[in-house]
């Protein structure tokens, strides 16, 4: 396979930094995985033009992971209000999108627990049956 262009480079270090393995980046692409390995531990992302491309596959990452959060919230709040709850899996997806933003602006990932999310989601669940008893009642 030819050289990585710098766009598949800029790809590969947008999706390095969303936190795909280099194994998974190259079945994506279509480079081998060691290519992939090779250039994510190189200099080549010191090069501005690569940079900026890294920038900008960033920023559209960020702005459609802020979309797929509100989304998400916005699904959890509907399932919730109707009693037809698929907690875990909306929560699943809310803390992966805000793992993948925390990871794409720098931040930690580091002290997010989804347990306490899903311990939450289930209080509210048992505030909801309980609101809905008491109208029958």
């Amino acid at each position: 396979m030819p050289r990585p262009k710098k766009t598949d480079l800029a790809r590969f270090k947008a999706m390095n930094d969303l936190g795909v393995t280099p194994n998974n980046i190259a079945r994506r692409t279509g480079y081998d995985p060691k290519t992939v390995r090779k250039y994510l531990t190189s200099e080549v992302y010191q090069d501005p033009d690569i940079q900026r491309m890294v920038d900008t596959i960033r920023e559209k990452e960020l702005n459609d992971l802020y979309l797929l959060g509100a989304k998400a919230r916005m699904r959890l709040h509907e399932l919730l209000d109707e009693g037809k709850t698929k907690a875990i899996e909306t929560t699943a997806i809310m803390d992966r999108t805000f793992q993948q933003r925390q990871l794409l602006s720098g931040g930690s990932t580091q002290n997010l627990s989804i347990s306490a999310l899903i311990v939450s989601v289930h209080e509210k669940l048992r505030e909801s049956d309980a609101h809905k008893k008491d109208k029958k009642g």
